[in-house]
């Protein structure tokens, strides 16, 4: 406006002392100057608020398709769960099934052993066997070795067909056990094609979002924006209860003995310069493969868990008395806002969510609403510590 506005000042003075009709026609020609810029002035504002609306569209695509990505990595370690599960139940019936296979083949040996020697001795033998004792307690004996031979064989056949049921039932249990093997399988495979598709959604709106921000230049108030967003996020969430007293002096004890929430590389220092503008890094940005688990560096009580435009899957842990650990562009989160963590606990998985392009953790330490450098409270995690 100020531009315009000297503009106008330079084409008054520049008008020419004549006539009246010369004055009159220069005044015209001055109307017609400003109600051109007029019309320009409407149409960049058109194009301006186009823009704004063009960049909400595409950060709005874009959260979309990471929360569709959060959701159904949480779907898919569920549905691997199930399958390991299931896995090690048929592992168990097979065991348990070659357990009764090798009774079974044992009692059926038992069993031909007797059959054979019934054959042998025949019911003649037997009567003859015993008309032949002279001894009444010898005939009373004998009866009862036959007696308990027969029980013996009863026995055996009703352990034989006990077996055979018992395989029977293992046999169907173990045939279900791996047809829901099979089904749940299918769920991952659908799953996973789900999950292709969203990243393919999401690698496409983080395109057009890049490049949309590089035509329009907007990448300084872009950063600016999303600094205000998050200051007034912390703002909101130092009001909310957390008593937490004795953990936030723990955790101010603790300065210096802390660890990083990640294993990897720091990438970008806090205070150091952005790209763009003379903005300043408020944490780390530490580099780290997608997927690598992200550890709570003390205790405390989980005050967001959502995605947040310019952050991504967000995470904010409130330690108590105005101490906040941040870790954004996850790509899965673990806990909900309210939950309860101890340190060490993994809380998320490292992704490139909110317009990142490269995985990593970016990770903040904040007091009362103001940043502070992470390295002078975490020191680099140890992989034993993992």
């Amino acid at each position: 406006m100020k531009k315009i506005f000297t503009l106008l000042i330079v084409l008054y003075t520049t008008i020419p002392i004549g006539s009246n009709s010369q004055a009159s026609d220069a005044a015209e020609d001055l109307k017609n100057q400003i109600k051109t810029m007029e019309n320009e002035i409407q149409k960049h504002e058109g194009l301006l608020q186009d823009t704004q609306e063009k960049h909400t569209e595409l950060e709005k695509d874009l959260e979309k398709s990471e929360k569709a990505i959060n959701r159904l990595e949480k779907e898919i370690s569920t549905i691997k769960k199930k399958i390991e599960s299931r896995e090690l139940q048929i592992s168990l019936l097979l065991t348990r099934k070659r357990e009764i296979q090798v009774r079974r083949e044992r009692q059926e040996n038992r069993m031909n052993q007797q059959i054979q020697a019934a054959y042998k001795l025949g019911k003649q033998e037997a009567l003859k066997l015993i008309l032949n004792q002279k001894n009444p307690a010898e005939i009373s004996r004998t009866l009862a070795y036959f007696e308990y031979i027969n029980e013996a064989r009863t026995e055996e056949i009703n352990n034989f067909l006990s077996t055979m049921n018992e395989l029977e039932i293992i046999t169907e249990e173990l045939a279900m056990q791996t047809s829901n093997l099979k089904n749940v399988r299918g769920d991952f495979y659908q799953e996973q094609i789900k999950l292709n598709q969203a990243k393919d959604q999401k690698t496409a709106a983080l395109n057009s979002l890049t490049q949309f921000i590089a035509e329009t230049g907007n990448g300084l108030r872009k950063l600016q924006q999303d600094r205000r967003r998050i200051e007034k996020l912390l703002i909101k969430l130092d009001r909310s209860d957390v008593s937490t007293a004795k953990n936030a002096i723990t955790f101010e004890r603790m300065k210096g003995q802390l660890s990083l929430p990640v294993i990897g590389e720091i990438g970008q220092k806090f205070g150091a310069n952005r790209n763009v503008g003379r903005m300043q890094w408020n944490g780390l940005f530490i580099n780290a493969p997608e997927g690598e688990p992200i550890y709570a560096i003390h205790s405390g009580k989980i005050v967001f868990a959502d995605w947040l435009r310019g952050f991504g899957l967000l995470i904010i842990i409130n330690h108590g008395q105005g101490y906040m650990s941040l870790y954004a562009h996850n790509q899965k989160i673990n806990y909900q806002s309210g939950d309860l963590v101890l340190a060490g606990e993994i809380i998320a998985n490292v992704g490139n969510t909110g317009g990142q392009t490269e995985p990593g953790l970016y990770f903040e330490i904040r007091i009362n609403g103001s940043p502070t450098d992470p390295q002078t409270w975490c020191q680099a995690r140890n992989k034993r510590a993992a």
